[in-house]
This record gives structure tokens, C-alpha cells and sequence, in this order.
């Protein structure tokens, strides 16, 4: 059971949509009979086109690294992109899980890295957003037939974006027989004032620092998420992957003087081998 995340498009939260999308297309029936014990996961690399930033018309293509480790011990799990997690129920139709993992902030410039640049020039000024730990629950429920898949998180402490956000959304198999597997997923993202002033409000600071006018948004509704995913098996461990995932600013944040574009796809394509 994958939980949808809801996320800002920086690095690390492209390749967390995208890799648990891809990692996730045969792994419901796999979870749903008795969870793996040990180290398991996916490792490998890939292409990823994506936008600079949420509802900039800015784009960039760079290599990536695909690495989806997981170890699990009776109820805990620990993985590379999901942080921590205790599995407090785990019945084939209902699944919740206590979280703790990590919101990677925003760069206000651009920043060269390892696999090539990440954060805007557009949004010199704005200051940086820092990296902080969420605490959560998610889970997902299957009593009507799909999975209903929920998250929601709140930031540890204020050095980061402070605030409270929530996603809803289902994932659906749409081939799962032969070497090809196809998969959909959809997604809602909610937020607090706090979250949404972070990430999409202007401050009276950042104005005066910024061509931005000032803009503080109202909580509620801010996203909406549609996905597909292929994997095709070219053995019982190596796949070619791909996903192409479409992200809509909405609510407030759609009127926030940042957002250039309301609407972005992100396509990641790769070869990774499963353990």
C-alpha cells in the first residue's frame, strides 16, 4: 500500500511520487498477503523533466538517482523516502501507520548538485525554506473496492514551513498480468495557512526584498495530482520504468503572485533492479 504524498516538485519529492508510483505497481497484492521482513526495495537511475518549483514555467532535465530502501521488523519500517513508520493496523482492507519523515524545504536560487542544478533564480529574495520533520499518520482503506489512500502531517517545530498539510487520493492497477504493468493514481492536497503561506504566500519582508506583491493565502485546497505508471520486467529483478505524473494548483495558491503556471506535468524514465 502506497499512502499518496502530497509534495512541492523539488528533487526529492519528484522522485518520491515517482518512485513509489513505480515501485508500487505490483506491490498491493505483495502487502496485502504478509509484509516483506528484512531489507527490500528498489535501486536505480533514471531521466526526470520536471518544473523548477510548484507553478513555475520554468522546466529542467537531470539525471537521477532511484534509490526506494526499505527495512521492515515485525510492525516498524524504515525506508529512504518514506521515513519511519509503525504499522498499528494491517488488515487486508483497512492499513494505518504512524509516520515521521522529513519536508526537504526550498532553495531560493538556483543550486548545482550532484546530478545537476535544483531551486529558481525567480525566487531570489523569497529566503529559504528549511528542511523539517513531519509527524503523521497514513494509511488506506479498500471497503468499497479501490483504496482510499490518506496521509496527513505536521511539521516538528517552526524552522521549517511550520504548518499542517493532508492528501487524499486512490491508486488503481490497470495491467498486472505478463512483463507489462500500468498503473493510475489521483490525489487531493490540503493545507494550513502556515503550509500555504510557506511555500506559496509573500510576506511584507519578502515583498520589499522581491517584484513580488504581498499575498497571504487562505487554507483549504490546494492541489490535485494525476499520475500513470508502466514498468516492464525485462527479468524476475530488472525493469524499465516510466511515469508521467500532471500536478494543478488550486485554491489560493493558484493566486499566489509565485505560481507562473497552474498546471505541469513531471515524466521520469528509468532502469531499476528490485531485491
Amino acid at each position: 500500500m502506497n499512502p499518496v504524498k502530497t509534495h512541492h516538485l523539488n528533487l526529492k519529492a519528484t522522485l518520491a511520487l515517482a518512485v513509489l508510483a513505480l515501485s508500487g505497481l505490483g506491490a498491493q497484492a505483495a502487502e496485502s498477503s504478509s509484509p516483506s521482513e528484512g531489507l527490500h526495495g528498489l535501486i536505480g537511475i533514471g531521466a526526470v523533466y520536471s518544473p523548477t518549483y510548484v507553478g513555475a514555467k520554468e522546466s529542467r532535465s537531470h539525471a537521477v538517482l532511484l534509490p526506494d530502501l526499505r527495512y521492515r521488523k515485525g510492525a516498524f519500517e524504515a525506508s529512504t523516502l518514506g521515513g519511519l513508520r509503525y504499522w498499528a493496523v494491517e488488515k487486508p482492507d483497512f492499513q494505518f501507520a504512524l509516520t515521521l519523515g522529513v519536508d526537504a524545504g526550498r532553495e531560493d536560487h538556483k543550486v548545482k548538485g550532484f546530478l545537476g542544478q535544483s531551486g529558481s533564480d525567480r525566487l531570489r529574495g523569497m529566503g529559504k525554506i528549511k528542511a523539517s520533520g513531519e509527524l503523521g499518520v497514513a494509511g488506506s482503506w479498500s471497503g468499497l473496492g479501490l483504496p482510499l489512500n490518506f496521509e496527513l502531517k505536521t511539521a516538528l517545530g517552526k524552522k521549517g514551513h511550520g504548518g499542517t498539510l493532508a492528501s487524499i487520493g486512490s491508486s488503481l492497477p490497470l495491467l498486472a498480468s505478463g512483463p507489462l504493468e500500468l498503473g493510475a493514481e489521483v490525489s487531493l492536497g490540503f493545507a494550513d495557512k502556515r503550509y500555504l503561506q510557506s511555500y506559496y504566500g509573500v510576506s511584507a519582508a519578502q515583498a520589499a526584498a522581491t517584484s513580488f506583491k504581498e499575498f497571504h493565502p487562505k487554507a483549504g485546497l490546494y492541489g490535485a495530482d494525476l499520475g500513470l505508471s508502466a514498468r516492464y520486467k525485462l527479468s524476475d529483478s530488472m525493469s524499465l520504468m516510466a511515469n508521467a505524473s500532471y500536478h494543478r494548483v488550486l485554491g489560493d495558491a493558484a493566486k499566489s503572485p509565485l505560481v507562473e503556471r497552474k498546471g505541469a506535468p513531471t515524466v521520469l524514465v528509468g532502469l531499476g533492479y528490485t531485491f
